[in-house]
């Protein structure tokens, strides 16, 4: 049941994003990339292998706090 629910917000991000580029054609690149990268988030929702989705999600989670690390070191020195 979670990995149906997880597919179904995936999707559902994708459709709002779809809207979005509809509503304000200029950021249709970002939409691309950003209904991309969420297809393939949400694809890996599919994987079967428990050890190669539980490798990606750890590989998720470490990117997106290094992200935060990264974005908080910018603002932090005036660059952002």
């Amino acid at each position: 049941m979670i990995r149906e629910t997880i597919l179904f917000g995936g999707v559902l991000y994708i459709l709002i994003t779809i809207a979005q580029i509809i509503d304000r054609p200029s950021i249709w690149a970002e939409g691309v990339i950003v209904s991309v990268v969420l297809a393939i988030a949400t694809a890996y929702y599919l994987i079967k292998d428990e050890h190669r989705l539980h490798t990606a999600e750890i590989a998720a989670l470490w990117a997106a706090v290094l992200l935060f690390v990264v974005y908080g070191a910018l603002k932090y020195g005036g660059l952002l």
